[in-house]
């Protein structure tokens, strides 16, 4: 077998057909019935349609025996399979019939053209020996695989199936009979193959003959007569033919009474299989008519075609069966009444998945290809009514069955949607649209962009509002897989939609675009959502100020807090007074919503500002440690004079002399405090007076050698600002934390009139440690040589300043 095949694969016959042919056989040519066919699966070349072929190695029917079921016959106990399998090869080919078996190509190897013809049916034992018999078929499964795996648990419809079976293996049998004058000779489960749309049709073509043909032995032909015992099974042969008497197929006996015979025995064995539907028993009208057709005498048995006027036959499944077939030939507007009841029939069950698939819609593929596609056909209503009959269907067979099957989605559907969208007609466009999302969950992402996305979009733009809308809702599921181009032009058609004069259609586009923002690119988002919603919330349609609304709870993770506090919040705020109860409604909890994340937001921000200050601090006190000087329990007036120098700094412009006193302040400051005061900046209050004429210079901050030479200079050194215990108790001298913001009391603001120093000039009369001179107009001290500093315990110092 194996050695056959190979040559099979490697000949320049086999590689000519248009077919591909699979290795290993689906029936290998040694099972039982197979009368030496292997049965294969076979594709087609250029467009992959399923086929099956039948291959024989002739030199292995040559060498199989025929199994005689009679002692007697007519050619010896040497025949062989060959013979009767050239015979069915030369008949089947030129059979042609919707019950019987079709061929798609046929080839010998030993005769592979027309250059070396073939002996023909009168001489079959003068053929090669040394090739192969190859027949391709449209796809078919025998009888008894088929009867196998039907599914136990319907019983209802395995029944209407198999009535569907018998009905077509009559019609066959009529057509033999009555047109072709044939008798088949070989009815019997071998003889019938199913295809996947439930269709019954004949095939085993191995002892066809005519009857009442003058042979010299009057009734059938030699090839008949020698094969019949070898060839069919015992069972389905005829008394007549089971004894031998030809003699008595006469001229005068009807050509199909051999086979009236053998029908009944087919259908009491197929009504008897357990998966028949039947509980294994015949129904009760066939019954009589299977009495009468196995009448002993070939006279007495009844022609075929009345027995289709059978009960058994009259069903719906039947029925719908004989319309799909012959609604070709049926006018427009009963095949349009059809077509619209389909989708109810399927629903039903009345017609099962393997119909819907292998015989509707082939039919409704050629039905749009046909009318669709032409542009001149379009433009007549009968045409247009039938496409729009046909497009639900289509949607309906591709969503219920097809789904599963994504390889018979993309055989005959994918190729359609270009074909369906360029159709111009807004119920096309409606109907497609509807089911749009079947196409996304089985086209390709590029196949959704360039021949779904693309030419729907002429929808948004169309004059029919309710067109534009259905485009609207049904661009939704497909926005996942629209590339960023797309994605942009969709923001278009968005932004357009908004000022669309129909209310529902602002509604829904509002809405869309809180559903589309998370695809969106960070860019595009910022330009639309927000303008957006805020537009929407603007509009007089009541439902739209709400979706507007709802959007943006839906898209709060999309604005920042500053968004949300100077741009979301300002928009929404005036709805909590709209006209509407449901929008006032909405617009609270949005602004109770985003107040709460504000409110996070501000203590967040309060968080940092303490953490970013006690960071600062930290730093202060670690520059100080490193500086190696012991802290004083309290800061001296260098230190704050420092800081007041500092502020009038910011005030007036410094001079040169003003700069160089700040300089040598900063540097007494830091030998006396072993750290540098770090103020902060001025906080808002009473307006701060001018200084304008007076300079750190004028003041001797510092103490400085240069300054105490000239006895006029008046400066002031660190001990001048040392307050004795007993003015501390007073509170005349001291400056406390109760003081305002330039650091003085309320009695040294009303002694001094405003002027700061003035409040220096109030307590001249203190006695100080380590005595000063008394102070001279112009603010000059004395020059005399300064004591030795008393340093104070910081529980004397109340000032509040070893705060800092």
């Amino acid at each position: 077998m194996a050695s056959w095949l190979g040559s099979l694969w490697g000949g320049s016959g086999a590689s000519s057909l248009p077919y591909s042919i699979s290795t290993d056989p689906v029936s290998p040519a040694t099972n039982k019935g197979s009368h030496g066919w292997a049965i294969h699966t076979a594709t087609h070349k250029t467009n992959g349609e399923e086929a099956t072929a039948f291959q024989a190695s002739k030199a292995e029917l040559a060498k199989t025996p025929l199994q005689l079921q009679r002692s007697q016959s007519f050619g010896g106990n040497n025949l062989t399979q060959m013979v009767p399998a050239l015979h069915h090869f030369q008949r089947i080919k030129r059979l042609i019939h919707p019950r019987i078996l079709r061929v798609h190509a046929t080839l010998d190897t030993d005769y592979p053209d027309d250059s070396k013809p073939s002996p023909g049916l009168d001489a079959l034992d003068k053929v090669a020996a040394t090739g192969n018999l190859i027949i391709i078929t449209e796809k078919a499964t025998p009888l008894d695989d088929w009867l196998d795996h039907l599914n136990p648990h319907t019983p209802q419809a395995n029944a209407a199936a198999v009535s569907w079976g018998i009905y077509n293996i009559v019609e066959g049998l009529s057509f033999l009979h009555t047109q072709a004058k044939l008798a088949h000779g070989m009815l019997c489960p071998d003889a019938v193959f199913v295809t996947p749309g439930g269709d019954f049709k004949l095939g085993g073509f191995d002892l066809v003959t005519p009857l009442g043909i003058a042979d010299g032995g009057g009734g059938p032909t030699p090839h008949f007569r020698k094969y019949d015992a070898a060839v069919c099974p015992a069972d389905y042969r005829s008394p007549e033919r089971m004894s031998g008497r030809y003699d008595t197929l006469q001229q005068s006996a009807p050509v199909h009474s051999i086979d009236c015979y053998s029908l009944a025995v087919l259908i009491e064995y197929i009504y008897t299989h357990p998966s028949a539907g039947t509980n294994g028993q015949v129904p009760v009208p066939l019954k009589k008519a299977l009495l009468r057709m196995k009448n002993d005498s070939p006279k007495l048995r009844p022609r075929l075609a009345p027995l289709l006027k059978c009960p058994v036959f009259d069903n719906p499944y039947v029925k719908a069966q004989i319309f799909l077939d012959e609604v070709v030939s049926k006018p427009v507007e009963e095949k349009i009444i059809f077509l619209q009841s389909l989708p109810d029939i399927l629903n039903r069950g009345v017609l099962n998945e393997n119909v819907a698939i292998y015989k509707i819609l082939p039919m409704l593929v050629m039905g749009l290809r046909s009318s669709a596609g032409n542009e001149a056909a379009m433009s007549q209503d009968i045409n247009r009514r039938e496409v729009l009959a046909i497009v639900p269907l289509l949607f309906q067979i591709a969503e219920s069955y097809l789904s599963k099957t994504p390889e018979l989605f993309q055989k005959h559907v994918t190729p359609l949607v270009p074909l369906l969208f360029a159709v111009n007609d807004r119920g096309v466009r409606g109907s497609i649209l509807q089911k749009i999302s079947i196409l996304e969950s089985q086209l390709d992402k590029s196949a959704l962009n360039s021949s779904v996305f693309e030419p729907m979009c002429s929808g948004f733009t169309d004059s029919s509002a309710p067109l534009r809308e259905l485009t609207l809702k049904s661009t939704i599921v497909l926005v996942p897989k629209l590339n960023h181009a797309n994605l942009e032009k969709l923001v278009r058609y968005l932004v357009r939609l908004q000022a669309d004069p129909e209310a529902s259609i602002r509604t829904n586009t509002v809405i869309f675009i809180g559903k589309v923002a998370p695809h969106l690119t960070e860019t595009s988002r910022q330009k639309l959502i927000l303008p957006a919603f805020t537009r929407s919330m603007k509009d007089p349609f009541t439902p739209c100020r709400l979706a507007a609304l709802r959007a943006v709870i839906a898209c709060k993770e999309y604005f920042s807090q500053k968004e949300v506090a100077e741009k979301v919040l300002p928009c929404v705020i005036p709805h909590t007074l709209d006209g509407a109860s449901e929008v006032r409604a909405e617009a609270f909890n949005v602004v109770d919503t985003f107040l709460v994340n504000l409110r996070e937001e501000s203590k967040r921000m309060t968080k940092d500002e303490a953490d970013r200050m006690s960071a600062a601090t930290c730093g202060i006190g670690a520059e100080g440690n490193n500086s190696g000087a012991a802290t004083s329990a309290a800061p001296s007036s260098g230190s704050y004079l420092t800081g007041i120098s500092s502020w009038m700094g910011s005030s007036t412009e410094p001079t040169a002399n003003t700069a160089s006193a700040g300089a040598g302040q900063r540097t007494t400051s830091s030998s006396s405090n072993g750290s540098v005061a770090k103020l902060s900046a001025p906080q808002p209050g009473p307006a701060a007076p001018k200084f304008s004429s007076l300079t750190l210079s004028d003041a001797q901050v510092g103490g400085s050698s240069k300054y105490n030479a000239a006895d006029d200079s008046g400066g002031w050194s660190d001990d001048d600002d040392i307050v004795s215990p007993q003015n501390n108790s007073t509170g005349g001298g001291g400056w406390d934390d109760d003081d305002d913001a330039f650091g003085m009391s309320t009695v040294n603001k009303t002694k001094g009139n405003g002027d700061f120093f003035a409040s220096f000039d109030a307590n001249k009369s203190s006695k100080l440690v380590g005595k000063a001179g008394a102070a001279k107009s112009g603010m000059k001290l004395k020059g005399k040589a300064k004591p030795a500093v008393t340093k104070l315990p910081a529980s004397d110092l109340l000032d509040g300043w070893d705060d800092f």
